[in-house]
């Protein structure tokens, strides 16, 4: 069997990606939990952890009742 990435990597890598490239820009409101797992065809609890990876990482920023958002100003690697 294959080496294969984990769910939660793919969607946190995804994710990094599209901030790093402005394609997410700060400020933006990311889909809901359940949008990201319909998108990335994982669980919602799969897409809550990759979200808390990136928050953790400073990449985007949850406010209470209104959703996850980019964050104003990403780190740089």
């Amino acid at each position: 069997m294959a080496n294969r990435t984990a769910d939660y990597v793919r969607v946190v890598e995804t994710i990094t990606a599209q901030i790093r490239a402005g394609e997410l820009k700060p400020g933006e409101k990311l889909p809901t939990y359940a949008q990201l797992a319909d998108q990335f065809d994982v669980s919602v609890s799969t897409a809550q952890a990759a979200l808390r990876i990136l928050r953790d990482r400073g990449l985007v920023e949850g406010h209470q009742g209104k959703g996850t958002y980019v964050a104003g100003s990403p780190e740089t690697p």
